[in-house]
């Protein structure tokens, strides 16, 4: 940005020169070259008046009043000229300052109003706040959000540049200035579901993270717009935890999951999410007529020789993935640490999303997990132990936790206990 500035200055420079020199210069009066012309002329009126004396057209006594008028018109002449090249070549300072203070703010101002300054900051600026690091730094980003706000007081009718200011705003970590933004792109867009969900996770920020607040009546004309928008569905699930309503909580985040992409890391996100809420263990008692064909039971106990002690409270994982394939659970149960050795039923009741169920794969593997964290994405220094590939509907699997999240876990031959 700083070259096209530099030859922008430079242009105007040389303009400005060009422009205020003569105005500024006291010149010499200009030689007349006319004088000349004009004494040769009546040179010439002299020879033809001697010419026609000769030829008898004029009378002599007359020549001598003809030359005093050729001489007075001469005189005459000659001075009108001389008044002419006396006159002054006076310098104009009024009018040069006048030009000075005009010309580079008029094309300032035309730039900056048919142009496009923003496009300035280009990744290759080398003015750019990191060398080399292609980005521009935060106080020029500061800048052209700026820039786009000062550009929509006069064109409040922009929704594209309303919603890039908002999500400006947002990234900027300024919510009150977002949801202002977001508040302008909603009325002139009011019918647009996924702009109301932007408007009420920051509205969400500026409260704290509440989501039951200002946030809610956002999320829920949201999801009357369109009961499949993704974002509004993790927010209600999100304001539904917050409520401490697990069941509406789990009902939106099953809706959400059955609208992803299997294989997505937000698919694998919200599984998680959904897993930790959990749904009623088995009975522990259950038998294998009470089961249903594509059901696998089996028993899961702490090892003996562990990377770790667990305490009590931790959470124990045991879900069913394919052998083959996404990594999503199958069908997913939890209980706790100090319920160890529990006896559990995994069957299509556990299933995520009616798509991905026990029941529909071929070969299985079976994991529990205790997680220290209580959240059912594994993370370091969680205990593992599994047991497979199986089919759907083996019985009796023995599960013995005694690996740790990164090692390879203990696998147990099918129907062990």
């Amino acid at each position: 940005m700083t070259v096209f500035w530099l030859l922008a200055a430079a242009l105007i420079a040389f303009t400005m020169v060009g422009l205020l020199r003569p105005l500024l210069r006291a010149g010499r009066a200009p030689q007349q070259p006319q004088s000349v012309a004009t004494v040769d002329l009546y040179r010439g009126q002299l020879d033809e008046l001697e010419a026609d004396v000769r030829a008898g057209v004029l009378a002599p006594e007359h020549r001598s009043q003809a030359r005093d008028e050729v001489g007075r018109r001469l005189l005459d002449d000659a001075g009108s000229l001389d008044t002419a090249a006396s006159a002054p070549n006076r310098p104009s300072p009024l009018l040069a300052a006048a030009l000075l203070a005009l010309l580079p703010s008029a094309a300032i101002v035309l730039y900056l109003h048919l142009g496009n300054p923003i496009a300035l900051w280009e990744a290759s600026d080398p003015d750019h706040g990191h060398e080399g690091a292609g980005a521009p730094s935060a106080a020029q980003i500061e800048g052209m959000v700026n820039q786009l706000a000062q550009r929509l007081r006069s064109e409040p009718d922009d929704l594209e540049g309303w919603v890039t200011l908002a999500r400006s705003y947002a990234a900027l970590e300024r919510p009150g200035d977002a949801a202002m933004a977001y508040a302008k792109a909603v009325a002139l867009a009011p019918d647009e579901a996924s702009l109301r969900a932007d408007y009420a996770d920051v509205l969400a920020s500026v409260e704290g993270g509440v989501l039951n607040g200002l946030a809610f009546a956002q999320i829920q004309r949201a999801l009357a717009l369109d009961p499949d928008q993704p974002k509004a569905l993790a927010l209600s699930a999100g304001a539904a935890m917050e409520r401490g309503d697990t069941q509406e909580a789990l009902r939106q985040w099953q809706h959400l999951h059955r609208l992803l992409p299997p294989d997505s890391q937000t698919a694998a996100r919200v599984a998680a999410n959904i897993a930790q809420i959990g749904a009623p263990a088995a009975p522990a008692t259950a038998a294998p007529q009470q089961v249903a064909a594509e059901a696998v039971t089996g028993r899961v106990a702490l090892g003996s020789k562990l990377p770790r002690t667990p305490a009590a409270n931790e959470t124990v994982f045991i879900y069913a993935r394919a052998a083959e394939g996404p990594r999503i659970p199958l069908a997913v149960t939890k209980r706790r640490v100090g319920d160890l050795p529990f006896d559990f039923v995994l069957d299509d009741s556990l299933a995520m999303r009616p798509d991905h169920r026990l029941s529909g794969a071929s070969r299985i593997i079976v994991e529990a997990r205790v997680s220290q964290s209580g959240q059912a994405a594994p993370s370091e220094g969680d205990l593992i132990g599994s047991s497979g590939p199986v089919s759907p509907g083996a019985r009796d699997l023995g599960i013995v936790i005694d690996g740790i999240v990164g090692a390879r876990p203990t696998q147990l031959p099918s129907g062990s206990r």
